[in-house]
């Protein structure tokens, strides 16, 4: 990657994702590996005034760590980590795996325990993103590993990412304002609605909006970006869903899920690969088998799946949902220790209702 596209990336993060402001800390955290992105971002960081709390990890060590760790050292959370939760003014987390399977060696209970034992630290981050104590922005980078699970060379891949972040344009920043504005216009009409059905191949889906919030994804929390989201009432979700798109979650490929829901609670479910994975997170806690978001992906520049959810949530003429936890800003009130996006293709035959009126057909709204 030039250092010239990592140099106005991590411009329009700084700037315009996290509006960093002088003297804000802000804890940037990704693989060691992207060290000149860290560098990049740290040189706008100080030239915007702000203290750079920089948080490189190894994803072997990660990985050490899960599989032989007791019992007692994957649940401790130390005073450490909640300082890292509670002192930062704005967040940069990368994206940036080299190795997307990394912990495919690990037990799904390993790191359904380990993910667990940190829900009070997620919590405690989500309630401080819904008051607007803190800003966060996540960020996925071309890597070899995103490239080769997406069937695509590097050099393609590449030009991938940065076309869908707008990297290149002349004023980028003019482009995720006016995608901004559109998706408001979405927004509005979906705030009118109670209730919404998802109807695609294998799947007739209903979720109950009513009250919530919904909100403008628009480059200022994902880069790329470009969806609306909310947190439905998680306990009246009812019918069920295929999902589109083989994928990786924590390092571990997964692909022909379907699930069924009753009350809000998952209680039937498939996979032609990963089962045993999707049944660790289904199990991981007593919010994770209901859905804690629904959106509609709406970035025209993403339009072939890549296995990497970063991406192919956002992919235009899609929906998704998420298990597991909720966000409280969107009026969310389900907890759980998982938040695992899954999409649905809406793009050829899907249609979505709005309290019985059709408002979305071929992934388009009306």
């Amino acid at each position: 990657m030039s250092a010239a596209r990592l140099e106005a990336l991590a411009s329009i993060l700084c700037r315009y994702s996290l509006e960093v402001q002088p003297g804000d800390v802000v804890r940037v955290h990704g693989p060691a590996s992207e060290a000149p992105f860290f560098v990049a971002v740290t040189r706008e960081l100080t030239r915007l005034g702000a203290h750079p709390m920089l948080r490189p990890t190894l994803p072997s060590v990660e990985a050490a760590i899960l599989s032989m760790g007791s019992d007692e050292q994957l649940t401790t959370v130390t005073e450490l980590d909640r300082l890292e939760s509670e002192v930062p003014d704005k967040t940069l987390t990368i994206w940036a795996d080299a190795n997307t399977r990394y912990l495919s060696a690990v037990a799904p209970d390993r790191q359904a325990l380990w993910s667990r034992s940190r829900r009070s630290l997620s919590d405690r981050f989500f309630e401080r993103v819904a008051s607007g104590e803190i800003r966060w922005c996540g960020v996925a980078l071309p890597t070899r590993g995103f490239a080769q699970d997406a069937g695509m060379s590097f050099d393609a891949f590449e030009e991938f990412v940065f076309g869908a972040c707008h990297v290149d344009d002349r004023d980028p920043v003019a482009f995720w304002r006016g995608q901004s504005a559109r998706q408001a216009e979405v927004i509005e009409r979906l705030a009118r609605i109670s209730e919404l059905r998802i109807v695609a191949a294998d799947t007739d889906l209903v979720v109950d909006v009513a009250g919530r919030t919904w909100l403008n994804a628009d480059g200022r929390e994902n880069f790329p970006d470009g969806e609306v989201y909310t947190s439905p009432r998680h306990e009246l979700t009812r019918g069920h869903i295929s999902f589109s798109f083989d994928a990786t979650y924590n390092g571990r490929e997964f692909g022909g899920v379907r699930l069924w829901f009753e009350d809000g609670r998952v209680v039937r479910h498939e996979a032609s690969r990963g089962r045993e994975f999707l049944e660790g997170m289904l199990d991981m806690d007593d919010g994770s088998r209901y859905l804690g978001e629904v959106a509609f992906g709406m970035n025209d520049e993403i339009q072939q799946s890549t296995r990497n959810v970063a991406f192919d949530e956002k992919i235009g003429g899609t929906a998704h949902v998420a298990l597991g936890a909720s966000f409280p800003e969107a009026g969310g009130t389900n907890r759980s220790g998982l938040h695992w996006d899954i999409v649905c293709d809406l793009r050829s035959g899907g249609e979505v209702y709005g309290d019985g009126e059709l408002i979305a057909r071929d992934g388009r709204f009306l």
